[in-house]
């Protein structure tokens, strides 16, 4: 049963920077991406949508400027860390990878003017 999927949700294919026609090859370069907004996340406390799209060569929507995650142990908006929502089966014949991303929603409150 293959679940509904956000607006948030893109494929990762071949209009896509640095995608490749193996699908391994992409799965670990996406895994690689993800930690890597992970570790922005907790340095810089917020990511948006905007910054995984552009590094990943997906086209940037109006939503993804003000969606995206906030980090704070203290009042958690969300989850604190991004999830692309990889696909756990492995055994696809194709080498796009479509992803659901985690986003904790408009995160555009949590900053002052």
């Amino acid at each position: 049963m293959r679940r509904v999927k956000s607006m948030y949700a893109q494929t990762f294919n071949s209009t896509c920077k640095d995608w490749s026609e193996n699908r391994e090859f992409n799965l670990l370069y996406l895994k690689a991406q993800q930690r890597y907004f992970n570790d922005v996340l907790k340095a810089k406390r917020y990511v948006f949508l905007r910054d995984i799209y552009e590094c990943l060569g997906f086209p940037i929507t109006k939503t993804s400027l003000f969606v995206g995650w906030y980090y704070d142990l203290d009042k958690p908006l969300g989850d604190n860390y991004i999830d692309f929502g990889l696909p756990k089966d492995e055994e696809e014949n194709t080498a796009n990878i479509t992803m659901d991303f985690n986003v904790d929603g408009d995160i555009t409150n949590r900053f002052k003017d």
